[in-house]
């Protein structure tokens, strides 16, 4: 291969390079984009050392 050639394969491996090195940093997850925390009200009860954990439960200690 000439000189040229050799040039020209370096670039083009380089433009690669860097643009997938922009494409990483400007998709990967920001604070803003990840979700937010639940708000939904937990129960939680260990029976027999099983943990139940229920969303949005009135359960009381009877009916577990």
């Amino acid at each position: 291969m000439s000189k040229r050639n050799i040039i020209i394969a370096i670039i083009i491996a380089l433009i690669i390079l860097i643009l997938q090195l922009v494409l990483y940093f400007s998709v990967t997850n920001k604070e803003e984009s990840a979700l937010p925390d639940s708000n939904i009200p937990l129960q939680t009860k260990t029976v027999d050392e099983l943990t139940i954990t229920l969303r949005k439960a009135t359960y009381t200690d009877h009916e577990v």
